[in-house]
């Protein structure tokens, strides 16, 4: 996530103390095909390969179908027949919903069975996600800020795009707009493994409940602010604003009241392949970027990369970023041969402009910042210094003039955006805090 996670830097910044996940990756290849069962992987492998290999072992981390349903309703379908169970099943869809049945999502065709939900402009913002139709089932990429948000993809994947099931969700790390729907997946009652590297699972365990209060904990405060602006207003179209922006959050507090964190079912170190006729998948760490975890998913028979946020449309989040490392990392990925790039956050990019622009970017403010700091620069006197306009990354491709227009868009606005220099400034406050991670 980016600004919306702002509130929570009391927590992040314990977030690598004490970590370097350097220490425990493999070369450790896993893989999975129709014909194999899934197990767990976290624990750490003695050995390591170059070639792939089906599991040797294999663990159940489903309930079927009846026994979730009899989990969910407290033991009442105890008994029911099938008719019960699909009226049931049918409730719990309607009642995950959004209230007002809004769309939340624009799904868009990137190339055969390779799909990117591009999310619409919330007050508590989704993650767009990546959805591979598969011979027999879905994978999605991410899973959006709350349970409601992800069973409206799930409807809206059925209704416009195939019946098959969600087989697999890959969470490609650990912040809260990316992982807090993943119980809605778990709802369906259908078979579901929730994947992601054993970086981002560990995070998920230390952080994950925490960053969720923290959201929460924000939203009185923000609608406060919302109905003040409201009574301050003599614009009926802005007390509109404020009135959904005040319906969305308080849907959102409603959404996560009883949350529960869904962790990953599966877990790796380096990578990890999805078998399939239709297609593979390759998710692979390859090295720290947005996060300590970050998966990137490579589809190369159809050219597609799903990044989450190690690389989007928008300006980057850097706060548990590796700001030396990042641009390394992109390299790294750049390697591979695709066109498609399914970002986190922002538009569906049929070319690697703004991957290159956003590399760029973050490894030119890095370089400032670190010499600011040698020579005993404040950070308020390097946000005064490096503006939008003295970066060359910015001036580059059109990148700044495509920054002010997706971040615009990408949020719910009434009147003029934020200046892209307070997110800029935002950035560079990071990189002095983060500089030496490694």
């Amino acid at each position: 996530m980016e600004p919306a996670e702002r509130h929570a830097r009391n927590v992040a910044a314990e977030v690598c103390k004490g970590m370097n996940m350097d220490s425990k990756l493999h070369d450790h290849k896993h893989s999975h095909d129709d014909h194999s069962h899934v197990r767990t992987t976290a624990q750490s492998h003695a050995h390591s390969h170059d070639h792939s290999h089906p599991h040797d072992r294999a663990e159940d981390v489903s309930t079927s179908r009846r026994d979730f349903l009899r989990v969910l309703m407290g033991g009442a379908l105890s008994g029911a027949s099938i008719l019960e169970l699909a009226y049931h099943r049918a409730a719990w869809a309607r009642a995950a919903a959004p209230a007002d049945n809004a769309k939340l999502f624009d799904l868009q065709k990137a190339a055969d069975g390779v799909y990117f939900a591009h999310a619409r402009p919330q007050t508590v913002i989704n993650c767009n996600a990546a959805v591979f139709v598969r011979s027999k089932d879905v994978v999605v990429v991410d899973a959006h800020s709350k349970p409601s948000a992800a069973a409206s993809l799930i409807a809206q994947i059925r209704r416009e795009v195939t019946k098959k099931p969600v087989r697999y969700v890959i969470n490609t790390h650990f912040h809260w707009d990316h992982t807090q729907g993943n119980h809605a997946y778990r709802q369906t009652g259908e078979k579901v493994d929730f994947i992601a590297t054993a970086a981002t699972k560990q995070l998920m365990s230390d952080f994950g409940m925490a960053r969720m209060k923290a959201s929460l904990d924000a939203v009185p405060k923000q609608i406060d602010a919302m109905q003040e602006r409201a009574g301050r207003s003599s614009s009926a179209a802005e007390k509109a604003f404020c009135s959904e922006q005040i319906k969305q959050l308080r849907a959102y507090q409603a959404d996560l009241k009883d949350y529960s964190l869904e962790m990953p079912t599966v877990t790796f170190e380096k990578s990890y392949l999805l078998r399939d006729p239709a297609f593979d998948l390759h998710l692979d760490f390859h090295g720290h970027a947005h996060t300590a975890g970050d998966v990137f998913v490579y589809c190369p028979q159809q050219r597609a990369l799903a990044t989450g946020d190690a690389s989007h449309g928008w300006l980057p989040f850097i706060a548990d970023g590796f700001p030396k490392k990042w641009p390394g990392t992109i390299d790294e990925v750049a390697r591979a041969d695709f066109k498609y790039v399914l970002g986190g956050h922002g538009p569906l990019q049929v070319d690697r402009t703004v991957m290159v622009n956003q590399r760029n970017y973050i490894e030119e403010l890095t370089g400032k910042v670190e010499e600011g700091r040698k020579a005993g620069l404040a950070v308020a006197e390097m946000q005064k210094r490096f503006t939008v306009a003295s970066l060359r990354s910015m001036q580059s491709n059109g990148y700044e003039a495509f920054l002010t227009r997706i971040q615009a868009a990408g949020h719910p606005q009434f009147g003029d955006p934020p200046p892209l220099q307070d997110g800029v400034n935002t950035n560079i406050d990071d990189i002095f805090k983060t500089i030496d991670r490694t």
